[in-house]
């Protein structure tokens, strides 16, 4: 007699705590869905080269990279070169006199990243100071973090 009134009770117990389990499942695979468990979405846009070689704007637009550089070295650069892991340079060189900026665009081989997502690069560069027919070549690396537009 008092067996059934056990089952019962713990048939109900469970299946309480099963409800409030899936709800929180069901919970947390919208939030998932929807992007907002994704940690890289929280962190801010950056692009880092240093200070000499200043980063003043940048953009990631389908398949084409824009990083707009600074030249906060004191005498006259030129960029000779400048790569990362699947992408190259279109308009290398690029002479820049102190204080002065100039752009350079870079291609991103294979497909286009996903517009909306952040895109992580590494990006190496080559270049020269002073008098640039006779100074050795200097290697910066720098990061560029940004959504895709």
């Amino acid at each position: 007699m008092f067996s059934g009134k056990k089952a019962q009770a713990a048939l109900e117990y469970l299946t309480t705590y099963g409800w409030a389990i899936m709800a929180a499942i069901v919970a947390l695979g919208a939030l998932s869905y929807f992007g907002f468990m994704n940690p890289t979405s929280l962190l801010p846009d950056k692009c880092d080269f240093g200070k000499q070689l200043e980063c003043v704007d940048y953009l990631i637009q389908g398949s084409e990279i824009k990083i707009m550089f600074r030249n906060n070295f004191g005498k006259e650069i030129e960029i000779a070169d400048a790569r990362g892991q699947n992408i190259d340079p279109t308009n290398v060189p690029v002479k820049i006199i102190p204080g002065d900026e100039e752009e350079v665009l870079f291609l991103i081989s294979g497909s286009a990243p996903p517009k909306g997502e952040k895109k992580d690069v590494l990006i190496n560069i080559t270049f020269r100071r002073g008098d640039i027919a006779g100074s050795p070549s200097h290697s910066l690396v720098g990061s560029l973090f940004t959504t895709v537009q």
